[in-house]
């Protein structure tokens, strides 16, 4: 294969669109060719006749460019060639490679659309912003249900930390998530668990009643959806904990033990302080790990996702670990929670390349954690503003174009040191927040970095929510940008197209059809000056001299 050029008639470079329409990709060394065409007829069409259209170049990494079109055939049979242009030179590119003169033998096939290859994503959830609440850490609305030993939302935790915060009290604060532009509220695991945290669950079947039990959770999941937020859970499917019924039968019954291969047990009995059975991370003896290839586990963990997916009326599920669980477990979770609410919106958590996961039958999309990683290294200087663009686009390169707008952007999360602390300055924390509040995907803001609440790592990226801390003149522009996106097709469905700028200055245009809004963002201490044409600014300060426009440090615009 020629490395340059890059094609393959399935996964991210073919796909259905509809069930007569076609997107064709073919990846190639940037700047080598002018133009390129792709032809395409019926698979049965024998004469002839033939259809071309020009292709898009849709993303740049620096190193490659991709290029794209839509190709329709109403009888759904596809076959296909691509001509690269370089001057007044033509080539072919098939199935067979280079090729002057192509013919029919030579064809990229996409043999036939069927329903289930037709990519469907969930309307209601593009671009929208996602608000991550660990339940524990946000607000204590009713003391009356608290655990003993709640500590003071000052105290720093620990790994045994309780400070009461429950369903109540999200309830109570909904006002002030619906401020931000929040559509969807994202809780952290809530079954009944030995910890804080709860991502080792010891009864699937038991909402925990320090939060406020299923009655309370009902009550939530009603008031968001009255007041148009969506709510989805966090599912931890692969471990439990080690107090969980199913693995306690093995530690009394051993080999006889109807649920010994459930897990990974590697000799009998069981030691818990030998740990020899594997767990999550390998190194946690209170989280055995599941064995998600068998028939049984797979019935049974999908049968709580359905009941509560059902008895909760919930809007998604947020998949924990969820590369490590087999992916015919994810296949059976979508297929049965889909068919109990087709809309549902399911994100796995996958912390490097996802693409394996997004081709329809598992995932509708993913934690974009390699967005955190080049925002990261764009604010600490490791990579100019013009890198940042290009790793951007080789990691969209990786995924469907409708995917684009649902990839879940963040700049931290209960697995991370807190961004505040991270990047040790204010005012390049709140610029990062707005980037992703302003970029296509769904921006995921972690509770408190609204306000800039600090943490080290785990558990300390986990503190109380500081309620004195919503006087800050920050948390103002965070929601009016939050309330815009909300109010914006252009930033929740519209193509991010990089304009050029300074080094240390992101700017680019949102467009969706005739609306189009331009951001840039000064990530440096100094004023730039820089060529845009904004005719209106809708935020920020904008001076304009001899067709110049001066962005003041730390600065964002935003304008038409």
């Amino acid at each position: 294969m020629d490395l340059d050029i890059i094609h393959f008639s399935n996964y991210i470079y073919a796909y259905a669109v509809s069930n007569d329409e076609l997107n064709v990709r073919i990846r190639l060394r940037s700047k080598v060719y002018d133009n390129i065409k792709v032809y395409y007829k019926n698979l049965y069409d024998h004469s002839k006749n033939i259809y071309s259209k020009n292709m898009i170049m849709i993303l740049d990494d620096g190193i490659h460019s991709l290029y794209e079109a839509t190709i329709q055939i109403k009888e759904r049979h596809f076959k296909y060639y691509f001509e690269l242009s370089q001057g007044l030179k033509t080539i072919a590119y098939t199935a067979d490679g280079l090729i002057k003169e192509p013919a029919s033998v030579n064809y990229f096939y996409y043999p036939a659309i069927n329903d289930d290859e037709i990519i469907t994503l969930p309307g209601w959830a593009e671009g929208e912003i996602i608000y991550q609440i660990l339940v524990d850490r946000f607000y204590d609305g009713d003391a009356a249900n608290n655990p003993k030993n709640v500590k003071s939302i000052d105290a720093l935790p620990d790994r045994n930390t309780y400070y009461g915060g429950d369903f109540v009290g999200i309830i109570k604060k909904m006002d002030y998530i619906k401020s931000l532009g929040v559509k969807i509220i994202y809780l952290s695991p809530l079954f009944l668990s030995p910890t804080y945290h709860k991502y080792d669950v010891s009864d699937y079947y038991k909402i925990e009643d320090t939060y406020g039990g299923t009655v309370g959770l009902i009550n939530l999941v009603e008031t968001a959806h009255r007041n148009g937020i969506k709510v989805i859970l966090d599912c931890v499917f692969n471990h439990c904990s080690a107090e969980n019924e199913l693995f306690q039968d093995v530690i009394k019954y051993g080999e006889a033990s109807l649920y010994k291969d459930w897990f990974y047990i590697e000799s009998f009995p069981i030691d818990i302080k030998r740990c020899n059975y594997d767990t999550f991370a390998g190194e946690v003896p209170s989280m055995p790990k599941f064995n998600t290839s068998n028939p049984d586990v797979i019935n049974y963990l999908t049968d709580v996702a359905v009941h509560w997916t059902k008895t909760l009326d919930l809007d998604g599920w947020r998949l924990d670990v969820a590369d490590e669980v087999s992916m015919c477990f994810w296949r059976e979770f979508r297929r049965k929670v889909k068919a109990v609410k087709p809309e549902v919106l399911i994100i796995g958590e996958v912390w490097n390349h996802a693409s394996k996961w997004m081709q329809g039958d598992q995932f509708d999309t993913v934690t974009n954690y390699k967005y955190r990683k080049w925002l990261v290294d764009f604010i600490c200087g490791n990579i100019n503003s013009s890198m940042f663009w290009q790793k951007i686009s080789g990691n969209k390169m990786l995924y469907k174009t409708p995917s684009f707008n649902y990839l879940v952007n963040l700049i931290g999360s209960h697995d991370t040191i807190r961004f505040r602390t991270l990047v040790d300055n204010e005012k390049l924390h709140y610029l990062a927040l707005l980037l992703t509040l302003t970029l296509d995907g769904m921006p995921l803001i972690y509770y408190g970095d609204e306000v800039g609440l600090e943490g080290q790592v785990d558990p300390d990226n986990r503190r109380a929510f500081r309620w004195n801390d919503i006087n800050k003149e920050e948390l103002k522009l965070i929601q009016s940008i939050g309330k815009l996106r909300e109010s914006s097709t252009a930033l929740k469905k519209g193509e991010t197209i990089p304009l050029k700028s300074d080094e240390r200055v992101l700017a680019f245009r949102r467009k969706y059809g005739n609306d189009m809004i331009t951001v840039v963002l000064n990530f440096s201490n100094k004023v730039k000056k820089m060529k845009f044409n904004i005719q209106k600014v809708l935020y920020g300060e904008l001076s304009v001299k001899n067709d110049s426009v001066y962005v003041q440090p730390y600065s964002i615009i935003i304008g038409l």
